[in-house]
């Protein structure tokens, strides 16, 4: 039985994501030998970033600007005169960017990813390189985070069933024929499971799908990840997404894999898999109660087969985890309690043994833990194995405000590695707070931020602005929070997210929405798989004008966070914390960008 696991663009190109080593080592462990992983993103960035890649791309820019030229439709759109001014302005920009393209892949590879001018036009280039390509392609826009498709809705199974053989608006439909399809269907595989966990993947991912069960149809394609695990009343009403995956695999999926493969290599009794939504005989079933794993049970993820050592990073920052959901469930906004159905604790001594053995194994020394939160008692446990076993390694994790987070356990988070805490702050104005039913104080958080600061310990903050009845005032006090507070903001490592607030499906505010203040809530009829909606409020801030004060609160904020790395990757962030540390130089917070 061969199974190959398969994580489609985009993610963030200098770090792994955690489900397919999370799965690739229990079915190892449960003796399915024959596993394969592949990190597609990192795989097809790496060969977009070369000249020889470069070289097969310039006839096609060519042939592109004179069939637009003898023909083109409009102003505006695929095959308009806006996309020939992109393919004129990209074969203008081309030798330039032959010339310099690999030269960025390398620098983020090797030490010239900390000098921070080399790092920032690395990334520079490699956006305006991967805007060249997507000039091919118009309306789309690919970055290295990120995938935007023109005019469809990723939200609508109608658009998704189209864009998915549109060959003039789709570059995945090329880039996996080419580079992704021979090697797979060389290697035959009974099973393709595909990890869909970012609204960014769903497009690749499907696409994918697609083109496996069209030249393979006998290979058993599966989908997992929390996307469609949000999704699992829309599945029902969509049975033409079962026309491209033989079924998905919702909410945790390591026993479920597990099982799917065995039914396959047995009695292919598919009831017996536990969180698998197929289609059988024009049924679709949701096989239920859903199935939450004993993490005790559960091993190290194992990275074998990753390319390491082609992500965009001179070192690895491997994810891990030492929970799985969220002790505190009550936050109104919130619907990543959906993606694990309760909470669950992993022991200590487990996961700094997973520690040490990821370490020996890959030679990482910088881990990005993906829990949704830090329990306060177990995580000291847990830093003070690290500090007796000396495992000497460099982390972060995410934490609430909590009012028993005392100093001392912060210090004790810092001697056992733990460079920078992630914190949901969402909201300082108290009012707004206790009505998102955050359960924090701003003196515990004024305290907490500051012990942080003078321990040595990086803080990045999310904030939320338009949460239904917010008013401008509070929104701005917030804001202020974070502007007016010097020590915080020019302190080495720190970060600030804000986001404008999104109506989300599943989210607990859904559960009584009048009762938030929301008098109507709309989708449109074509997006039966929408993540989230359009609503009206009552009270405070409409929709607009949220929108507006957001890009208001996102400047001020910007004009005092250091962008690059800090804001734009966790884990760039944390190598740059470590080398200053490892340098022990009192390292200047460098200009905003």
């Amino acid at each position: 039985m061969k199974v190959s696991l398969l994580f489609p663009p985009t993610w963030h190109p200098s770090q792994p994501y955690l489900s397919l080593p999370s799965l690739t080592g229990f079915l190892t462990q449960a003796g399915i030998k024959n596993v394969t992983q592949r990190d597609l993103g990192i795989e097809l960035l790496d060969k977009v970033l070369t000249q020889a890649f470069a070289h097969n791309l310039y006839p096609q820019l060519v042939e592109k600007q004179r069939s637009l030229e003898r023909e083109h439709t409009g102003q505006i759109g695929p095959g308009s005169a806006e996309q020939l001014a992109r393919v004129v302005e990209s074969l203008d920009r081309f030798p330039y960017l032959f010339e310099r393209i690999e030269l960025a892949k390398d620098t983020l590879r090797g030490e010239g990813f900390y000098d921070i001018e080399a790092y920032r036009n690395s990334l520079f280039l490699i956006d305006k390189w991967l805007e060249v390509l997507s000039s091919l392609y118009f309306p789309t826009r690919m970055t290295v985070v990120d995938n935007q498709f023109g005019d469809y809705s990723i939200y609508s199974s109608k658009d998704l069933m189209k864009v998915i053989r549109d060959k003039q608006q789709n570059p995945y439909i090329g880039l996996f024929n080419e580079h992704v399809l021979p090697s797979l269907l060389t290697d035959r595989p009974d099973l393709v499971g595909v990890s869909i966990t970012a609204t960014s993947q769903i497009i690749p991912g499907l696409t994918l799908c697609r083109l496996i069960k069209e030249q393979a149809p006998e290979i058993h394609v599966t989908v997992g990840g929390s996307i469609f695990t949000r999704l699992v009343d829309n599945l029902r009403r969509c049975p033409w997404l079962f026309d491209l995956v033989d079924d998905f695999v919702v909410f945790e999926g390591e026993t479920a894999l597990l099982e799917l493969v065995n039914q396959m290599d047995g009695k292919r009794d598919f009831s017996k898999v536990p969180n698998l939504i197929y289609r059988q005989n024009g049924k679709i079933t949701v096989n239920q109660p859903f199935y939450s794993e004993n993490i005790n049970q559960l091993t190290a993820p194992n990275y074998d087969g990753f390319p390491l050592d082609l992500y965009l990073s001179p070192e690895p920052v491997l994810p891990v985890q030492f929970s799985r959901g969220c002790y505190y469930k009550d936050c109104a906004f919130c619907a990543l309690t959906l993606d694990h159905q309760n909470f669950r604790q992993r022991d200590p001594g487990k996961t700094v043994d997973d520690l040490v053995w990821l370490k020996e194994r890959y030679g990482a020394e910088s881990f990005f833990f993906t829990d949704e939160c830090f329990a306060l008692s177990p995580t000291k446990r847990l830093c003070q194995q690290m500090i007796d076993r000396q495992i000497n390694v460099k982390w972060t994790c995410e934490l609430r405000f909590e009012k028993n987070l005392t100093r001392e356990l912060l210090a004790q988070m810092r001697d056992a590695g733990c460079l920078k805490i992630v914190f949901g702050l969402e909201s300082f104005n108290q009012r707004v707070m206790d009505f998102m039913k955050k359960g924090i104080k701003q003196e515990w958080v004024r305290r907490i931020v500051d012990d942080c600061v003078d321990l040595g310990i990086a803080v990045h903050c999310y904030v939320i602005v338009g949460f239904p009845t917010e008013k401008e005032e509070e929104a701005l006090e917030t804001m202020n929070f974070v502007v007016q507070n010097t020590k915080l903001h020019e302190s080495y490592g720190f970060s600030c997210q804000p986001c404008l607030f999104d109506l989300e499906k599943e989210a607990p505010i859904m559960s009584d929405p009048s009762s938030y203040g929301i008098r109507r809530i709309m989708r449109p009829a074509t997006e039966d798989l929408s993540l989230g909606f359009f609503y009206e409020v009552q009270e405070g801030m409409t929709p607009a004008q949220a929108e507006q004060l957001y890009q208001q609160v996102y400047e001020k904020i910007s004009e005092v966070v250091c962008e690059l790395p800090f804001n734009y990757s966790m884990a760039d962030g944390l190598l740059y914390i470590a080398r200053a540390k490892s340098q022990a130089l009192q390292v200047p917070q460098p200009t905003g960008s």
